[in-house]
């Protein structure tokens, strides 16, 4: 569903429902239009954030009936083949692998408290899909980074074992992973990390008339812009994310993954868009919000994949 689609699908709800409270809609027959405002705005947010379902080598709508777990598919070109003028041809199979995937629900849960019911609808689904949407982008990017920081072949380290000083890397360590990744047979094309550590590397690298010329591009189009032919993509939530804590020095610690998208990893989910649902707890005389996308990620080509981290 496009943007504009969403958008408008938005506009319409607010109009019909916007002067209602959350209470009213959750004690009336439209209490349907409440999940589906939230579900709008969620989807709206997550296209204005990164969303690295776009760069997986497969991205695979789960059919129904296939269970929690399901495999992706990883198929191997095998060597080249010659043949005679008029001989008869033999084929060559390729390789089938396969990369598991277990599915899961990610998301938000929100407890609709007497007074948040007592809002307007508007500001409700406005506030509750902001935060839910970035949520289930976050998910995404925990869940990706998590598959790929497992790969072991191409790795820069940098820093000094056991001194627990945060490292910064530089356009020459990302250069070295590429010629890694390179020889490997595969290109990289993308750069993850977060936006403190690239800033550190292009100031210390660029010259600064270059970079302002880029920081320029930057402001205008809201995208990084590519380095050494790799498409940026900075998050701030990656130093969590990838290490489960802030970054500390300690050894082994990922500062960044270099990816080739056609290859690196697999998405596999139940739905494209996040589902939205409100439950209620006759216990606790309580609703609740729960906005969940149900993913597995696994990485498919561990070779196309490179990492920069600390000395270990």
């Amino acid at each position: 569903m496009s943007e504009k689609t969403v958008r408008e699908k938005l506009d319409g709800l607010y109009g019909q429902f916007g002067a209602m409270t959350v209470r009213e809609l959750l004690t009336s027959t439209g209490s349907i239009a409440l999940p589906t405002m939230v579900q709008a705005k969620a989807l709206l947010v997550m296209k204005s954030l990164i969303d690295l379902r776009e760069y997986a080598a497969a991205r695979i709508v789960v059919p129904k009936g296939a269970g929690k777990t399901v495999s992706i598919q990883v198929l191997t070109a095998p060597d080249y083949g010659s043949w005679s003028e008029g001989s008869a041809l033999s084929a060559a199979d390729p390789t089938l692998g396969i990369a598991p995937v277990t599915l899961a629900p990610h998301g938000k849960v929100t407890l609709i408290s007497d007074l948040l019911a007592n809002t307007s609808a508007i500001n409700f689904a406005e506030q509750v899909g902001r935060l839910h949407g970035g949520c289930v982008i976050q998910a995404i990017l925990d869940k990706t980074v998590d598959a790929l920081a497992a790969a072991t072949s191409n790795v820069k380290s940098i820093g000094t074992k056991a001194d627990a000083t945060e490292a910064n890397f530089t356009m020459d360590n990302v250069s070295d992973v590429i010629k890694l990744i390179l020889n490997q047979g595969f290109t990289p094309d993308l750069l993850i990390t977060a936006p403190d550590k690239l800033w550190a590397m292009v100031v210390a690298d660029y010259a600064k008339y270059v970079f302002y010329g880029s920081l320029a591009d930057f402001v205008v189009s809201g995208k990084a812009p590519m380095i050494l032919g790799l498409k940026t993509l900075m998050d701030p939530y990656f130093e969590v994310g990838i290490n489960g804590k802030a970054w500390d020095g300690t050894d082994g610690e990922k500062y960044a993954i270099l990816a080739s998208s056609p290859f690196s990893w697999g998405h596999a989910e139940l739905s494209p868009d996040p589902e939205v649902e409100i439950y209620r707890l006759p216990t606790a005389l309580s609703s609740y919000v729960v906005t969940h996308l149900d993913f597995g990620v696994a990485m498919t080509a561990e070779t196309s994949v490179g990492l920069i981290k600390h000395a270990a």
